[in-house]
């Protein structure tokens, strides 16, 4: 049979107030008491009711996140910086993932919204706020856009200076000798464009002009991004003139072009510097040390679960609503060294 607060209060004597605070983490309880309290919440595997507490409070000390996947390293590092923010202020964080999926990104919310979080956090798919315009008239529930947003959102947004994850990629190819950079750039998403605008006023900076053919597009949905990297790289190959830097939207596709130029004869970084994105702890210590901007997963999940603790706390008040994170770059042997 299920534990209840009333009958630790009564086990112990003590008044459900009493016990309740002790849960709760106040201090105006002695120690004595405290460990009391503590030791037969333990013994008797007591496990809080939620829904009657959210019904005393209004709150039920809970948020929501929704991810596109699960397993992806970026994805994991937003979700742990979240959860840590929030575990400090005695919120649990729930996490679903929409699969990539528009439809089952909305269904996700819609279950969220059930539940009654108090902030819903989202790396959401949607490039236009007409969903969510939708979801305003339905709830007061603070919604927090971590990482991407869809086209308008101004405000509760934590996200990544993508423009300069462009910019300081091609700056550091440049700085190391590079004078022929190409970029394997992903889709024509927000992230996606705003990169491609770094990678671009980084070259015209410098006095070099952007040459269309050394930009190549990757957005085949039947080839994996490995594939998608091999293939690109045997495009730039074909050029007469080939490049002797490559900066690419992803880890994933600079491993795949990094394997494509090592076939053909291409010495790394000799002949060919490489940098990647998102530090992935695993492909960037794969053969060749890749070089890579490190996308601040665990910043931006740690900023975004204050927002949304700030949101949740002060509905309507006045401060800072969204926050840019700045990039890092990591550099390795793909870039480094002698030519």
């Amino acid at each position: 049979m299920r534990v209840r607060l009333k009958d630790i209060a009564e086990d112990l004597n003590l008044s459900k107030m009493t016990i309740s605070k002790v849960l709760r983490g106040q201090t105006d309880i002695s120690e004595a008491t405290r460990a009391r309290v503590l030791q037969r919440v333990r013994e008797l595997n007591y496990i809080p009711n939620i829904s009657a507490s959210s019904l005393r409070t209004g709150q039920t000390r809970t948020m929501g996140l929704v991810l596109p996947a699960l397993g992806v390293p970026h994805l994991a590092q937003i979700a742990a910086g979240i959860s840590k923010t929030l575990s400090r202020e005695k919120y649990e964080l729930i996490v679903s993932s929409s699969e990539n999926d528009l439809e089952t990104e909305q269904k996700q919310i819609g279950i969220f919204l059930s539940l009654q979080v108090d902030a819903l956090l989202l790396v959401s798919l949607q490039e236009t706020t007409f969903f969510f315009e939708e979801l305003q008239g339905r709830t007061e529930m603070p919604v927090v856009f971590v990482g991407s947003r869809p086209s308008g959102v101004t405000e509760q947004y934590v996200g990544l200076d993508e423009e300069e994850v462009g910019r300081i990629a091609c700056e550091h190819l440049l700085q190391s000798g590079c004078r022929r950079v190409a970029y394997i750039r992903g889709s024509h998403s927000v992230s996606g464009d705003m990169r491609s605008r770094g990678y671009r006023n980084a070259l015209r900076r410098n006095g070099i002009e952007v040459q269309p053919d050394l930009i190549i597009e990757t957005m085949s949905p039947q080839q994996s991004e490995y594939q998608r990297g091999c293939e690109a790289m045997e495009r730039l190959l074909s050029h007469r003139r080939r490049p002797d830097g490559v900066m690419t939207y992803t880890d994933m596709l600079a491993v795949g072009a990094m394997d494509a130029a090592s076939r053909s004869g291409m010495r790394i970084p000799e002949d060919m510097r490489f940098a990647g994105c998102g530090n992935d702890p695993l492909l960037c210590h794969m053969r060749i040390p890749l070089t890579s901007v490190d996308t601040g997963g665990q910043d931006l999940g740690e900023r975004a679960g204050k927002l949304a603790l700030r949101l949740v706390g002060h509905p309507k008040g006045k401060g800072v609503r969204w926050a840019l994170v700045k990039p890092k770059l990591v550099k390795r042997r793909s870039s480094e060294g002698s030519r």
